[in-house]
């Protein structure tokens, strides 16, 4: 089975400016993904690109397996729908907004009135229905705009800062809502936030930008920066955590060793944190089944080996080999 997106060499520019700059991308069908990054990062442009609302400047861009065209993307845009920070509402009631796109394909009024309140109870906006759409709230549009995109039978959505303007109340039930819907229609979902506790805790898949380009990172519930990792088995029998070698800066001359102080399971896998020597700590999160495993059996205060491209490391001081250092 294709991945739903794969992203090979695409670029976007603006006015000379290049502002999104990703080699190779996978994203994988039915997953619940965060797009992270600062402002300016690019989350915006390449949520446009994978809604069909724009297009790359050069390289592919594959949908299902299928290669798009540049102006073609109209092609591919049926069934993936894009709700804005602040949605827009038709004048009419709140029934109508959502019978809407039901009334463009010739559903028969019986059946979209149906469907149309099913909808708006599931969002729990079914009282409202008779009320007019452009006096909602932020947080009812919200939720108005997610049983309209459902209306036009969405099978991948995109949401643009869902929790941006909208009171703690609102923000706990959109939350709850999106994780409702991803686990009971099989959706794909998007969500650029700047909200890290709602990115640790809902999203399984995060998309890190800086400066258009990918960076190797995930966000934590409390917004800690954590980088993937994995866990393995040395042939001693003893675990071993892999860690990126810019984590351990500054350790001077020593092998590092590390120290579980820390475990919890997250959306998006398993995260650990870890004192390592000289003072240090580090935050990574195991995304595999094996390492899933392997941590299961952790406890706080275990002995980690560490290895930093393929060099492995124990406080014992030896090599892979067996061989002293």
């Amino acid at each position: 089975m294709p991945p739903l997106y794969e992203l090979r060499d695409l670029r976007r520019g603006f006015g000379g400016r290049e502002v999104l700059c990703i080699d190779h991308l996978c994203v994988d069908e039915g997953e619940l993904y965060a797009l992270l990054g600062a402002n300016g990062a690019g989350k915006s442009t390449l949520m446009r690109i994978l809604a069909f609302l724009d297009s790359p400047s050069s390289g592919e861009l594959f949908f299902r397996g299928e290669l798009t065209q540049k102006r073609q993307e109209a092609l591919h845009r049926r069934g993936v729908i894009l709700v804005p920070q602040f949605p827009v509402m038709f004048t009419g009631s709140l029934l109508h907004n959502i019978e809407y796109p039901m009334m463009l394909k010739n559903v028969p009024v019986a059946e979209r009135r149906r469907r149309a309140m099913e909808l708006l109870d599931m969002v729990g906006l079914a009282d409202l229905r008779r009320a007019p759409a452009r006096h909602l709230s932020g947080g009812e549009a919200q939720r108005a705009s997610i049983a309209r995109a459902l209306a036009a039978e969405a099978k991948v959505l995109f949401f643009d800062e869902p929790t941006a303007n909208v009171d703690q109340r609102s923000t706990t039930e959109i939350i709850t809502l999106i994780r409702e819907l991803w686990s009971s229609h099989g959706l794909s979902m998007f969500i650029t936030t700047h909200n890290a506790d709602m990115a640790g805790e809902l999203c399984r898949r995060q998309i890190f930008l800086a400066a258009g380009r990918l960076v190797k990172r995930h966000i934590l519930p409390g917004g800690r920066a954590a980088l993937p990792s994995r866990l393995s088995l040395s042939g001693a029998g003893r675990t071993c955590v892999h860690l990126p070698p810019d984590t351990l800066q500054g350790a001077g001359t020593a092998h590092p060793a590390a120290v579980v102080r820390g475990l919890s399971s997250v959306a998006a896998g398993v995260a650990l944190r870890l004192s390592l020597t000289e003072g240090q700590e580090a935050d990574i999160l195991l995304e595999d089944e094996e390492s899933h495993r392997l941590a299961s059996v952790l406890r706080l205060g275990d002995p980690l080996e560490v290895r930093v491209h393929g060099i492995h490391h124990s406080a014992c001081g030896h090599d892979e080999r067996g061989m002293p250092l």
